[in-house]
């Protein structure tokens, strides 16, 4: 490892917390809450604020890789092992939109039983590290504040597009030198991206976590070609509005997947920060590293969609162990909108089954 790059090491004030930060996040979630009241008024049903739309859910194993470098063996890979998991392929949009359009896609996992101290709770769970990703490797506000201002910009547009545009890109400042570009622009990249087979895109943390002794920001990335053809997939997008989804389940049908997981440590103040989650981690200062595998075995998974043992699985990046504890304003506020979010959609499964269950591992 080039002895200029040594990884920054973790401690506890490596977070900057502005002393409003507080104010803030009450703010987000409640306008959260206002967007998802009017969500429900509209459809009659409670959605999620992002993510609704999933492709499918697998079964996988998350394998810590042997022999690992000291500065990579931290938490969850301290030692090799093999994790059994589930993931989760979804669209990142608030609708449940056709395929075609496009946007932002995510993929969740959840490691099982994993061990060592977690993080203290609200809710109760059973012990998990979960990872949760989108093909992007930045978020699109640099912090509470900023994100707070794109929540009331949708709260006052009503779902007016153009107020809604209006609005992200000016602040209510008409001055040019002041409008939020370089937000808009990364909203304009992750939700336009083009669709792809869920299997072929690069998923990202954007945000960092604690990694051990260190800080990191993580990624999944597949490993190999996916086999099934471009064509047929564009093809499939033209007529199916859940083209993902049948891919998905075509390709699990007859052939393993496998990502390559992979970290990058923190090596500069200057160049990665922790409370700016639009800056990306340059790899030419610290290149990802590959500390497991996940494997998604052939199997058949368009049922499991269907199974309130899959449908109630809360995937949240502070479902994770102490040493992968969430870092900087973003993860921050994303602790109280998971609980909003995972509590709106015990109520969408309340009213499908009278006894969901938000824990228990597959069998």
């Amino acid at each position: 490892m080039n002895t200029a790059n040594l990884p920054l090491p973790y401690s506890d004030d490596v977070e900057t917390i502005p002393p409003d930060e507080p104010e803030d996040i009450a703010q987000v979630v409640a306008a959260m809450e206002v967007l998802l009241s009017r969500s429900l008024a509209k459809s009659g049903q409670f959605r999620p604020d992002v993510h609704v739309k999933t492709h499918g859910y697998a079964r996988g194993e998350f394998w810590v890789l042997p022999n690992l470098p000291a500065e990579l063996k931290q938490g969850l890979f301290d030692h090799d092992g093999i994790y059994q998991a589930v993931v989760r392929f979804s669209n990142a949009a608030s609708l449940a939109q056709s395929d075609i359009i496009p946007d932002g896609r995510g993929l969740a996992i959840k490691v099982f039983d994993v061990n060592g101290e977690m993080i203290p709770a609200d809710e109760q769970w059973s012990p998990t590290q979960d990872f949760v990703m989108i093909n992007h490797p930045v978020f699109f506000a640099r912090n509470v504040q900023d994100y707070l201002r794109l929540e009331k910009v949708l709260v006052q547009a009503e779902g007016n597009s153009l107020a809604t545009l209006q609005g992200a890109l000016t602040g209510g400042d008409w001055n040019p030198l002041h409008w939020h570009w370089r937000e808009l622009l990364t909203v304009a990249r992750i939700a336009g991206q083009l669709p792809a087979h869920p299997v072929s895109n690069t998923y990202f943390s954007m945000a960092p976590i604690r990694f051990g002794n260190f800080v990191a920001k993580y990624r999944a990335k597949p490993a190999g070609d996916n086999h099934d053809s471009y064509m047929k997939l564009v093809q499939r997008l033209g007529s199916q509005t859940d083209a993902l989804r049948l891919a998905l389940e075509e390709t699990l049908r007859t052939q393993q997947v496998l990502f390559e997981f992979q970290v990058q440590l923190r090596t500069s103040e200057r160049t990665m920060p922790i409370e700016d989650a639009s800056v990306e981690w340059p790899e030419s200062e610290s290149p990802y590293r590959t500390v497991a595998h996940l494997l998604l075995p052939r199997q058949e998974i368009e049922l499991l969609r269907q199974q309130a043992t899959y449908q109630n699985l809360a995937f949240n990046v502070w479902h994770a162990l102490a040493a992968h504890r969430p870092l900087g304003g973003i993860n921050r506020a994303r602790r109280r909108a998971y609980s909003l979010s995972s509590a709106w959609r015990r109520l969408q499964f309340a009213a499908q089954s009278p006894e969901p269950n938000y824990v228990d591992p597959p069998e």
